[in-house]
């Protein structure tokens, strides 16, 4: 007779809460590219909500945010609400830590690897998608948003976004 190991299924979800003028933005699983509409609707909200304070990015149950997710995420730190704070990732260290400082986020967040008092509730941010023009036009504006966080990040999206737009 053999044994069944039950294994934690890790959904690939965004989900969020928002409470005294703080958005609290908590990435779950593989956040990638099908997911930008999702977190592009979420971001949209919340800059545009009047009473927006600040931001929490928890990315510390993701496994991995790739480079669209992360040009959505500097919309946050780019508002046009100038002289507010700067809005935090929790990295939870490790990979996503050094991907954050790869990709000059520590010019736009302040990086931190936990932090107390997080929501003890969230929601689910409703899973939208979007018809291959402008998923493609998402795609791009995430990638020209990295290339203007420095020279750096700069040389690194170039290509990827001539390539985007010779689409």
């Amino acid at each position: 007779m053999g044994t069944h190991n039950a294994q934690t299924t890790i959904y690939n979800t965004i989900r969020y809460a928002f409470e005294n003028g703080i958005w609290f933005i908590k990435c779950v699983g593989d956040i990638c590219h099908p997911l930008g509409p999702t977190l592009n609707a979420l971001v949209e909200q919340a800059i545009t909500h009047p009473e927006s304070k600040n931001f929490v990015i928890d990315l510390t149950e993701a496994k991995i945010i790739d480079s669209t997710c992360l040009g959505l995420l500097t919309r946050l730190a780019t508002r046009s609400n100038v002289g507010k704070v700067k809005p935090i990732i929790i990295t939870g260290g490790g990979n996503i830590a050094k991907s954050m400082l790869t990709v000059r986020f520590d010019l736009l967040f302040k990086l931190v690897d936990s932090l107390d008092n997080t929501p003890q509730s969230t929601q689910a941010a409703p899973c939208l998608t979007m018809e291959q023009n402008e998923m493609l036009q998402l795609l791009l504006d995430a990638h020209r948003r990295l290339c203007a966080i420095d020279s750096e990040t700069h040389n690194m999206f170039k290509d990827v976004v001539a390539a985007f737009e010779a689409l």
